[in-house]
C-alpha cells in the first residue's frame, strides 16, 4: 500500500487489500459498511500526513487489515478505519451514529478515550488512566482489540518518530498493551509488540540476540527438518493425520529467560520448537505418546493445557524432549481450532460462517474481566491498583480444584485464603483452616498447579488484620479491608477524628468540626469517598494519613491566633510521650520501626504508609522499601520523616563481627561493648576452622554511638570485618 494517496485510491481496491483471503466470509451488507467507512475516513483525513510522509489514511487501512486478518466483525473493521476521526478530525459521536450505526460510533469513541490516556505520568494519574481503560474494556472488549491493532501498526512504523517518543511509546507498549494482548490470548500480537518494544528499549541486547540466532539458523533448520520428517513418518505409520511445522522463540522471550535465570545466550538450549496440529483432542494425546516414544521427555516439562485451559482460552499440550543430537526440542500439540484461539485469542470469537455471526460463549471466556471490575471502584490507593493489575491480570497463574472438581485459576503465589475469596467472599470471611490434597496446612501455604483445596469454615470465624500479609489477590485484600473497616467502623471514625484533631492543632487551626467538615468535604472525591464519616474511618483505619487530608484541604493554612494566657495564670501543658520520630511535622503519628533496616537516630529516614498499621519508618536507602515501591508502584505512600532530637529513642541494632578465631576473643569483644555503656540484648556465635562470626543485638541511642562502637571493635586483635545487618538475618 505504499502508493496509497488520499485522493486517488478508490474504495474497492482498498477493500480487497483490507479483507484479503477473508473477503468471501463477509456479507455484502458488511462490505458496504466497510466501504463507506473507508470513504468517510479518507475524506476526513484527506489533508493529514503521518510522520513518515504517508497519507494518514494509510494507517487506518493497515489497522483495519490487521483486524480483518483475524476475521473480526464488520463493525470492528469499520471502527478501525474511523478510529481517529473523533480525535483528529472533530467528528462527533452523534454524526458517526447517524452515518453508520450506534455500535460503530461507540467503538470509535471507546478507542478515542483509550488513545487519550497516558501511562507515563505520576503513579496516581497512571492508575486512574488504567482504571478507565479497564472499564472501557468491560463495556465492549472490541475496543481494546481495535486499540491493540492500532498500537501494533504504530510499533511497526515507530522508526519515523524522535528517539524520546520511541522510548516512551515502547515503554507504554511493554507495560500495558503487550500484557493485555497476552491476557486476551492474542499471542501473535503480544509477541510482535514485545519484540518491537525491546528493539527500542534494549537495542543492543536486541541486535545481539538477533545476530546470534541468525548465525545458528542453518543448523537449527536442519534439526527441525529432520525432526519433522522423523515424527511425520511415525504418525503416518499409525494412520494419524497431522500438520507439523517448525516454531521459533521470539527474541524478547529469549532475553527474558537470560535475564530471569541470569544465564548467557550459549546456555539457552530450547530455541528449537515444533508445533503439531491435528483434527481431534484424542489425536493430540496419541501424537504426544508418539513423541515420547521417539524422544526422551524431560522430567517436569510437560503441561496439559487441554485438560486445564488457561483463563485466556489457551489450550495445547506442551512437552520438552531430548532431540536426535542431544538438544532440547519444545513441542506443542493442539487441534486446528485450538491453534486459532492460541494465535488470535479473544479476537477469534468474532467469526463468520455462511454469513452468520456468532460470539462462541464469549461471556464465559471473560470471567477474569468481570472479576476485575467487581473490586475496581473500591480500590482507592493508586499503588494498590497498579499492584493488582500486575498480580491479578498480568501475572502467571496456577490451577486448583474445589472438592466438587471445579477448576479455579489464581495468580501464582496464591494461598488458600485467595482460593476461598475467589469462590465467594462469605467463604473467605468464615474461613478457619484449609486442607490441600486432603492434608491440613497453614493458611499462608502457597498453592500449586493441580492442588485439591478444601476450605474449612466456622460461623464464628472472621478475618483478621494478619490476613492482609497472607493473601496475594486484590479481591481477597479488598474484601478483608472492607470487613475490617465495616466491623470497626465507629471505632475507626473516632480514631480518625482524634488524628485529624491533632493535625489541625499542629497546624495552628481552630478545632471547629463544622468548619473542618465544610472545608474537607469538597475534597472527598479526590480520595474516592462519598461522606465525611467515611473519610474519618479511612484515617482511623490507616488507609489515609491525616496529613494527606489536611495538606489537600488546607494547602496554605495560616496560623490561627492563639489566645494568650492571662498574666500570672498557671499554664498547664499536657505531656505526651514521643515516639522519637516526627512524620510530616506531626510528632504523634502512629508509627513503627521497620525491622528490615532497623533505623537508628542519625540515619536518614522516610515514612511509608501501611494499611491498618500506621507509618513504618525505614532508612531512606532501605533495599526492602525500594523493592516494595517498585513492585507495587507505591511511591505515593512515602511521607517525610525526621528524628525528634529532643526525644531520641533507644534503638536495637544487629551487628555482625567477623574475626580470626582465637582464645579470649569473645571476652574481648563483649568487654569492649560493655565499656561503652552499650547494652547487649542478645548474642550468637559461629566458629568454623580458623574463623568466627559473632552477632549481637545491642541498644544504641544514635548513629554516632554505633560508629564509635565500630571504631573500638576494629582495634581488637583478630577483627576482620564489621557490618550492621537486618534483625531478620540473626542466626
Amino acid at each position: 500500500m505504499t502508493t496509497l494517496t488520499a485522493d486517488t485510491i478508490e474504495a474497492e481496491p482498498v477493500l480487497r487489500y483490507i479483507l484479503g483471503d477473508s473477503r468471501d466470509k463477509y456479507a455484502e451488507s458488511d462490505k458496504a459498511l466497510m466501504r463507506h467507512a473507508y470513504e468517510f475516513a479518507r475524506e476526513a483525513h484527506k489533508n493529514q500526513k503521518r510522520a513518515s510522509g504517508d497519507p494518514y489514511i494509510s494507517h487506518c487501512v493497515e489497522v483495519a487489515r490487521i483486524l480483518a486478518e483475524r476475521i473480526i466483525d464488520a463493525n470492528s473493521v469499520a471502527a478501525a478505519l474511523l478510529h481517529d476521526v473523533i480525535e483528529d478530525c472533530h467528528v462527533d459521536h452523534e454524526t458517526l451514529a447517524e452515518e453508520f450505526n450506534p455500535t460503530v460510533a461507540d467503538l470509535v469513541e471507546g478507542v478515542t478515550k483509550i488513545s487519550s490516556l497516558h501511562f507515563g505520568s505520576q503513579k496516581e494519574q497512571q492508575a486512574e488512566n488504567l482504571r478507565k481503560m479497564i472499564l472501557a474494556m468491560t463495556k465492549d472488549i472490541r475496543v481494546i482489540i481495535i486499540k491493540l491493532a492500532d498500537r501494533l501498526h504504530n510499533m511497526r512504523t515507530l522508526q519515523h518518530l524522535a528517539t524520546e517518543k520511541q522510548v516512551k511509546i515502547a515503554r507504554d507498549t511493554m507495560m500495558v498493551y503487550a500484557p493485555l494482548a497476552n491476557r486476551l490470548g492474542m499471542t501473535r500480537v503480544k509477541s510482535e509488540l514485545e519484540d518491537a518494544s525491546m528493539s527500542y528499549l534494549h537495542p543492543e541486547e536486541y541486535r545481539d540476540i538477533a545476530q546470534r540466532i541468525a548465525m545458528k539458523k542453518a543448523e537449527r533448520d536442519t534439526i527441525v527438518q529432520k525432526s519433522i520428517e522423523r515424527l511425520g513418518r511415525e504418525l503416518q505409520q499409525q494412520g494419524i493425520k497431522a500438520e507439523i511445522t517448525g516454531r521459533s522463540k521470539h527474541l524478547y522471550s529469549v532475553y527474558m529467560k537470560m535475564t530471569r535465570q541470569d544465564i548467557p545466550f550459549q546456555e539457552i538450549h530450547d530455541l528449537i520448537g515444533l508445533r503439531v496440529l491435528c483434527d481431534t483432542v484424542p489425536a493430540c494425546y496419541e501424537i504426544l505418546g508418539t513423541v515420547h516414544k521417539i524422544w526422551r521427555p524431560i522430567h517436569g516439562r510437560f503441561k496439559d493445557y487441554i485438560a486445564l485451559p488457561k483463563e485466556n482460552m489457551y489450550q495445547s499440550l506442551h512437552t520438552t524432549v531430548v532431540g536426535p543430537r542431544g538438544e532440547r526440542i519444545e513441542i506443542q500439540v493442539r487441534t486446528y481450532e485450538m491453534h486459532k484461539f492460541a494465535e488470535e485469542g479473544i479476537a477469534a470469537h468474532w467469526k463468520y460462517k455462511e454469513g452468520i455471526r456468532g460470539k462462541d460463549n464469549l461471556e464465559e471466556k471473560l470471567v477474569w474481566l468481570r472479576r476485575l471490575t467487581e473490586w475496581l471502584n473500591d480500590v482507592r490507593d493508586p499503588g494498590e491498583f497498579m499492584d493488582a493489575l500486575q498480580k491479578d491480570v498480568f501475572s502467571d497463574t496456577v490451577f486448583c480444584f474445589t472438592p466438587a472438581g471445579d477448576v479455579i485459576e489464581l495468580p501464582a503465589g496464591s494461598t488458600p485464603l485467595d482460593f476461598a475469596y475467589t469462590i465467594h467472599s462469605k467463604l473467605g470471611e468464615t474461613c478457619t483452616g484449609a486442607k490441600v490434597n486432603h492434608r491440613m496446612i497453614p493458611l499462608r501455604t502457597t498453592l500449586h498447579n493441580g492442588d485439591f483445596v478444601e476450605i474449612i469454615t466456622s460461623k464464628s470465624g472472621h478475618p483478621s488484620a494478619d490476613w492482609l500479609d497472607i493473601v496475594k489477590t486484590s479481591r481477597a485484600r479488598t474484601k478483608i479491608k472492607h470487613w475490617l473497616k465495616t466491623k470497626n467502623f465507629q471505632e475507626n471514625v473516632e480514631r480518625g477524628r482524634e488524628l485529624l484533631a491533632k493535625g489541625l492543632r499542629a497546624r495552628g487551626l481552630q478545632l471547629d468540626w463544622a468548619v473542618a467538615e465544610a472545608t474537607i468535604t469538597p475534597h472527598l472525591k479526590a480520595f474516592k469517598l462519598t461522606t465525611f464519616d467515611e473519610l474519618l474511618g479511612e484515617v482511623g483505619f490507616g488507609g489515609l494519613l491525616a496529613q494527606q487530608v489536611l495538606q489537600r484541604a488546607y494547602p496554605e493554612a495560616p496560623p490561627a491566633d492563639k489566645p494568650q494566657p492571662k498574666k500570672g495564670a498557671r499554664v498547664i501543658r499536657k505531656q505526651r510521650k514521643s515516639q522519637g520520630v516526627i512524620v510530616e511535622g506531626l510528632p504523634n503519628t502512629v508509627l513503627r520501626y521497620a525491622g528490615c533496616c532497623a533505623p537508628v537516630p542519625g540515619d536518614k529516614i522516610v515514612g511509608f504508609v501501611t494499611v491498618g498499621r500506621g507509618v513504618a519508618i525505614h532508612q531512606q536507602d532501605c533495599p526492602s522499601l525500594n523493592n516494595i515501591i517498585q513492585e507495587i508502584d507505591a511511591a505515593a505512600r512515602l511521607v517525610k520523616a525526621e528524628w525528634d532530637v529532643q526525644h531520641s529513642p533507644m534503638r536495637r541494632v544487629t551487628i555482625r563481627v567477623e574475626c580470626q578465631d582465637r582464645q579470649g576473643l569473645l571476652a574481648d569483644i563483649t568487654g569492649a561493648i560493655n565499656s561503652m555503656n552499650v547494652f547487649i540484648v542478645e548474642s550468637s556465635t559461629k566458629s568454623k576452622a580458623d574463623t568466627a562470626t559473632l552477632k549481637f543485638i545491642v541498644e544504641i541511642k544514635s548513629i554516632e554511638q554505633l560508629n564509635n562502637l565500630f571504631n573500638n571493635l576494629r582495634k581488637i586483635k583478630g577483627v576482620v570485618n564489621l557490618s550492621r545487618i537486618s534483625r531478620a538475618e540473626i542466626a
